[in-house]
């Protein structure tokens, strides 16, 4: 989390700013295999976020424009962090320049909708009895065929650890002989 996210002062903050933080913390662990600032206490964490600076290891050696990368998109002001605009100009994504990225003219446009292509654009509005299946299959997080026979499932609750829901029956709920009084609904028919 970017120091903005956890201060106290209940201020808003700018969503890229933090999304560049968060970027940074990811470039961080690609290069390094851990996160910039680590502990196994949350409070510990978030002052070491918002006070300590970063240290990079000896190893891997890394560029000294890596290095200034790191330490702007890590800056803790959100106000002075590095912009998107400018990590695109960077001397280590461009390697000194020498290869620029695309400027957003040339690698960028805006697409056109038009009102009849929106208007176009649902063709057909699934029945009730098909809104009901999938708000079953969301519920239940089953996404396996609701078709298939019963039988063919598996013997197991995929929700459930362990063997605490077992499927003894067909189409009809199952109570868990560790948990009394708890049972899966019933299988839609």
């Amino acid at each position: 989390m970017a120091p903005e996210a956890i201060s106290e002062s209940g201020q808003s903050f700018s969503g890229k700013a933090l999304d560049v933080w968060a970027t940074g913390v990811t470039l961080y662990c690609f290069i390094y295999g851990k996160c910039p600032f680590i502990d196994d206490y949350i409070l510990a964490l978030h002052k070491k976020i918002k006070n300590e600076a970063v240290v990079f290891p000896d190893e891997p050696e890394v560029s000294e424009e890596l290095k200034d990368l790191i330490l702007k998109m890590l800056d803790k002001n959100p106000e002075t962090r590095i912009g998107v605009p400018d990590i695109k100009l960077h001397p280590w994504v461009t390697k000194n320049g020498e290869e620029p990225l695309p400027s957003e003219e040339e690698h960028c446009s805006v697409v056109e909708v038009t009102e009849e292509e929106v208007k176009n654009s649902v063709k057909l509005i699934p029945s009730w009895t098909t809104v009901i299946l999938v708000k079953s299959m969301l519920r239940k997080r089953s996404f396996g065929n609701p078709f298939e026979p019963q039988a063919r499932r598996e013997e197991r609750s995929m929700s459930a650890p362990g063997n605490l829901l077992l499927k003894d029956g067909c189409g009809e709920g199952v109570k868990s002989p560790e948990l009394p009084g708890v049972q899966e609904d019933e299988a839609a028919s």
